[in-house]
């Protein structure tokens, strides 16, 4: 198979999460071109198998969805969806599960495999709308990688232990009373409620944990006392526990702050997603196949920690860096194409240990 082929063709059809219907149809396609049996998942997903003997399957997994990103690259396979982009890499995860398939079927490896093509990683909570199907089966490891130019290109960067941060969505909602500015004091302004909640959020020095907004939508006109005001963030933390209980104070100070102004407050959570931990005894397997490095653990997030806290698991950082660095998210994100054999080949690894 060419691979370069494959991986330019899926970063041409980026598609949102629980949205990923020419995606799966492409993969499929694969599938069926190599008879490995499969079904559909979670909707949009697909979780193929590969059954050779009696006994428990080892579980390898890849995201499918994008970003609602407008792309900045020059690739001549640029996406053509315009205002959204495979900006996280999902397109190099989902190669390097294809790459892998088709090496354990043509090696026609005497061993049991699941491979889970996961939608809505970035949000929706794809794994967990996994987890029924996958529950139907007996399984014991459970790998999955993902892309990052902040190393080299093939290295491989992990640590037992939490690797990503747990991340709650969160929406912070300020309810006033409008009125026109010239009679300001008629009304209850909820942009300024929310600013001052935003100034007490970030007052705080949070030590282990990251509480950030990165959208606010408040008013209609600019004439007029808005309203209704939304704060739009993210809660991160080493545990799952500690963003439950961030939740509850964030819950807490907005109440406060609104009671105050004659505001009304309401919260409401989006995905939460459980911390990833990488099992000790699979990280030491991984460390006798190949060279990995050790990392700090960071405040991205990851639903595959749904999967790990569920089965032993790994997941580890595959580098893309060839010297200038965007980073995951950036409209400019774009690694190249060698990577791909690269991480193929660390899976085989795994697959055959």
């Amino acid at each position: 198979m060419d691979l370069a082929r494959i991986r330019h063709d899926l970063h041409e059809i980026p598609e949102i999460g629980f949205n990923e219907f020419k995606t799966q149809a492409y993969i499929m396609s694969f599938l069926d071109r190599l008879s490995v049996s499969y079904e559909k998942v979670a909707g949009t997903g697909i979780l193929a198998k590969w059954k050779k003997v009696e006994g428990p399957f080892v579980l390898f997994r890849a995201d499918m969805d994008a970003l609602p990103v407008f792309e900045e690259t020059d690739a001549p396979f640029k996406s053509a969806h315009e205002g959204f982009m495979h900006a996280c890499g999902h397109d190099v995860h989902m190669t390097i599960l294809i790459g892998l398939i088709e090496r354990i079927v043509t090696s026609d490896l005497n061993r049991n495999f699941l491979f889970l093509f996961q939608p809505a990683e970035e949000g929706g909570g794809g794994a967990t709308k996994c987890l029924p199907k996958l529950e139907q089966y007996e399984i014991t490891e459970a790998w999955a990688l993902h892309v990052n130019d902040e190393f080299p290109e093939g290295s491989v960067y992990t640590r037992a232990g939490v690797l990503f941060a747990s991340a709650f969505e969160v929406d912070c909602t300020f309810e006033g009373r409008s009125a026109h500015v010239a009679f300001y004091k008629q009304g209850r302004d909820a942009i300024e409620g929310a600013m001052d909640f935003l100034q007490r959020v970030y007052s705080v020095d949070r030590g282990d944990s990251v509480l950030r907004f990165g959208l606010i939508q408040g008013g209609r006109v600019r004439n007029v006392v808005a309203d209704s005001c939304t704060l739009s963030g993210t809660v991160r933390t080493k545990a799952f526990e500690l963003s439950e209980e961030a939740i509850m104070e964030l819950e807490e100070l907005g109440i406060e702050v609104a009671t105050k102004r004659g505001l009304k407050f309401s919260q409401e959570i989006g995905s939460k997603y459980p911390q990833v931990h990488v099992d000790r005894n699979l990280y030491d397997k991984l460390c006798a196949l190949v060279d990995v490095n050790p990392v700090e653990m960071k405040y991205v997030g990851e639903d595959f920690g749904v999967i790990a806290m569920k089965y032993p698991s790994v997941l580890f950082w595959l580098g893309t860096g060839r010297g200038e660095q965007h980073g995951l998210h950036n409209s400019r994100f774009l690694p190249a194409d060698s990577v791909i054999e690269k991480g193929v080949e660390v899976f085989w690894k795994v697959a055959n240990s």
